[in-house]
């Protein structure tokens, strides 16, 4: 099964995932991907703090980028 990794990136700032994820595909790791988006977002809503660039990169093991999950792309208002 392929390891992807998570990687957050907030402005030039950016929380590596060591350990990424063992999924069957890149579907798998976007779904994963959107999971993390909103568990961060509610944490950051929580402490009214600004929403805007936030993103998850997802890469492979060789380190190619292979999808980007924008957090503002995750929730709807209205």
């Amino acid at each position: 099964m392929p390891r992807y990794y998570l990687h957050i990136r907030d402005g030039e700032r950016t929380i590596p995932d060591e350990e990424g994820y063992d999924l069957p595909d890149l579907d798998a790791a976007k779904a994963e991907a959107v999971e993390g988006a909103r568990t961060v977002l509610s944490e950051k809503l929580k402490i009214g703090e600004l929403l805007d660039g936030q993103r998850i990169d997802i890469m492979d093991e060789a380190g190619s980028l292979l999808a980007t999950v924008w957090f503002r792309d995750v929730f709807r208002v209205g």
